[in-house]
């Protein structure tokens, strides 16, 4: 069924083709040889706080939303995006490609070659899609590795002409508005920074790949299934390229998340029984709403205060709680089968329409177990896994990375900044020709907080193949500020 197609790639797009890529009814677990990552250092529980003006200038309207029937809305002024082009991916191939390809992509050593006119002393220069908080993160990250931002593009002038004075951007390089993604992308640079509400991401991912960018994007890389399926697609078509996609799943970056995952895998643990995970924090955005007033429509309202709506950021399990469940699938080496849940609304009542709790049990094969909670509202903060086996267990959190057991092991190794690694091995990917393709596991791990979150909307069982054949979209909806 067609609808608005911000959550898969923008406001901008226009009418979303009811044809699907054909997608894998299943995704298999990619091998995580030398493939990396996590929230920060590992020594400490992650916490992705967003810094947000409380007092921003109003947008100025640059787009009209137009709405057709209850089936489609969109943005007269852009062509969208159409997907009947996007093509259906062999799961076994993809997957055996990755898997060569992430086990060869290492990240601690740059050849002095050319890749795409960047010499091994060269700026790896990058265009810049979304300057938000967690972008001008990323941003900074990357031009210390070796990168150069030269293009910008954002919904917010405010946001934009920080961006642009930070960073000593061209004006000419900067663009406004729902579309301006599709501007910037004309720019030629050697990569896009795509930091965007995740509700916008597969169609900017999908822009980027078009236009032969090699992509950093954040987590999570879609909110829904449609989004997963469309991501999945266009990470192929980037691997026929040769383009590297990495994405800000940090843990998979952390030596000592590397370490303990290859010790686990060898049988450190002796037989997987099963496992847990928290992740508990205050609420990521205390004090921080804008008022429906203070903008021209509620597209613009509601993009500003995207965290609280399901079609933009996919709930907190999955814009927040990624981390761990895709730490957990790594560490297990494969994704779950199933899911039980439940969730709610405690306190968080006052805006939007995400939950501000989560209890979901995930099995995997084997009847392996993993247990998870997480919530927003607790003066005890939390993000720790543990993976439990009959002959020990490993755990990561506030007392760091280790195992217990027959085979104890404890991480000794210095300093491990996980983010850092991970900017480096995006900037070397670029600059070796060994592209990178996180695009695998960050689907899996997507799709795997997606599974959760539905089993607790729809207070059932609920299996990975059947939701993943679902092929769900969210819809856009605008919810009122009690």
């Amino acid at each position: 069924m067609q609808r608005f197609l911000s959550k898969c790639g923008g406001p901008d797009t226009a009418l979303c083709s009811p044809a699907m890529p054909a997608a894998p009814r299943r995704i298999e677990s990619a091998k995580a040889a030398g493939m990396a990552g996590e929230h920060k250092a590992v020594s400490g529980p992650p916490h992705s706080e967003r810094k947000r003006r409380t007092n921003p200038q109003p947008a100025t309207r640059n787009a009209q939303l137009v709405s057709g029937n209850r089936q489609a809305i969109y943005f007269r002024q852009t062509g969208g995006v159409n997907m009947k082009n996007q093509e259906g991916v062999s799961r076994r191939d993809f997957i055996r490609a990755t898997t060569a390809a992430g086990a060869t992509a290492a990240f601690t050593i740059i050849k002095p070659q050319s890749v795409r006119g960047t010499a091994a002393n060269d700026a790896v220069t990058f265009v810049w899609i979304g300057a938000g908080g967690r972008g001008t993160a990323d941003a900074k990250g990357l031009t210390a590795a070796g990168g150069k931002i030269i293009g910008v593009a954002d919904v917010f002038k405010d946001k934009l002409d920080a961006a642009r004075q930070a960073f000593a951007v061209e004006q000419s390089a900067c663009f406004e508005g729902f579309d301006a993604y599709k501007k910037v992308l004309d720019l030629k640079a050697d990569a896009a920074i795509l930091t965007t509400p995740p509700g916008f991401r597969p169609a900017e991912f999908t822009a980027a790949v078009a236009a032969g960018k090699h992509v950093f994007m954040e987590k999570p890389i879609a909110v829904d299934t449609w989004g997963c399926h469309s991501v999945l697609s266009d990470a192929e078509k980037a691997r026929t390229m040769k383009l590297s996609v990495v994405v800000g799943l940090q843990r998979r970056y952390s030596k000592a998340y590397q370490e303990a995952q290859k010790r686990i895998a060898s049988g450190a643990l002796g037989t997987i029984v099963s496992g847990r995970g928290f992740y508990l924090t205050g609420d990521v955005w205390k004090g921080r709403t804008w008022a429906r007033a203070e903008f021209p429509d509620d597209l613009h309202w509601m993009t500003k205060n995207w965290y609280y709506f399901r079609w933009l950021s996919g709930d907190l399990i999955t814009e927040q709680n990624i981390h761990n469940l895709d730490a957990c699938n790594w560490l297990l080496g494969r994704h779950p089968e199933r899911a039980n849940g439940y969730g709610g609304r405690k306190w968080r009542k006052y805006i939007g329409d995400i939950f501000d709790h989560f209890n979901v049990t995930y099995e995997y094969s084997g009847a392996v177990h993993l247990t998870f909670m997480s919530g927003q509202f607790c003066t005890v903060h939390d993000s720790s896994e543990q993976i439990l086996g009959n002959d020990g267990s490993f755990t990561n959190g506030r007392g760091g990375a280790k195992i217990e057991g027959k085979n104890p092991w404890e991480w000794t190794g210095g300093e491990d900044d996980a983010s850092r690694n991970e900017y480096e091995a995006f900037i070397a990917s670029v600059r070796d020709g060994n592209p990178r393709t996180d695009a695998q596991h960050a689907v899996e791990g997507t799709f795997t907080t997606i599974l959760g979150r539905e089993a607790a909307y729809r207070r059932k069982e609920v299996e990975w193949k059947k939701l993943w054949d679902e092929k769900q979209k969210l819809e856009r909806k605008a919810y009122g500020v009690s």
